[in-house]
């Protein structure tokens, strides 16, 4: 199941939510939640129903569920004394109530981006789409990288269709792609580490569900 709402795609096969592109983090049980919800769209499912497929063979209080459906208002930015998405019915259950929530064929997906490109470092990762990514320690970057040996704005990638490249911004310390220093734009191959300061990111590029191009 994949679809799109708002400037949301959730997508069940790679198990992510995404924002503008952007990964968001979600507990495993609050995605499955947040899953079932979409799946059953625009019918109130019971908490019954909900309890009995989170949490099967066992005994848990409403909090329980309470607490999940908290964690998926947070991620998607909704105010909960004014939903959008996430619908209470009291006592009986919830509802995923947005008017735009439209499934987007995998195999249309795949025709638009045979690759999909990720960057991933710490416990942290996000998808990159077409477009420019400062990576640096300033905290309006685009990758936000904490870390006293990364410059304020240290490099920038770059995807471009199906390519990804990688430029230093005239950092201190420096931008590596494996053990070698950059000083131009250095084209990126799935698995190359990036190294900005003394902080390692990985770059991945993956096919996409439906593709048959090569990741390369």
């Amino acid at each position: 199941m994949r679809v799109a709402f708002g400037e949301f795609l959730l997508d069940s096969e790679t198990r992510e939510l995404c924002r503008a592109g952007r990964a968001l983090d979600l507990t495993p049980k609050a995605f499955d939640l947040l899953a079932m919800l979409i799946a059953n769209r625009p019918r109130i499912v019971t908490k019954a129903e909900l309890q009995e497929r989170l949490w099967p063979d066992s005994f848990v209080v409403d909090k329980n569920l309470a607490n999940l459906v908290s964690e998926i208002r947070d991620a998607l930015g909704e105010d909960a004394s004014n939903p959008r998405i996430i619908r209470t019915a009291h006592r009986v259950g919830y509802a995923f109530q947005h008017r735009d929530g439209r499934d987007e064929p995998r195999h249309q997906s795949a025709r638009r981006n045979e690759r999909i490109f990720r960057l991933m470092w710490d416990d942290q990762h996000i998808t990159l789409e077409e477009g420019e990514y400062v990576i640096g320690r300033d905290p309006d970057a685009d990758v936000y990288v904490d870390s006293p040996s990364v410059s304020r704005r240290h490099a920038v990638l770059r995807i471009t269709g199906h390519q990804a490249c990688v430029e230093d911004l005239g950092s201190r310390n420096g931008t590596f792609v494996g053990d070698r220093r950059i000083d131009s734009s250095s084209a990126l191959q799935n698995g190359d580490a990036i190294r900005v300061g003394s902080v390692v990111l990985t770059f991945r590029a993956v096919v996409a569900p439906g593709s048959t191009k090569s990741a390369g």
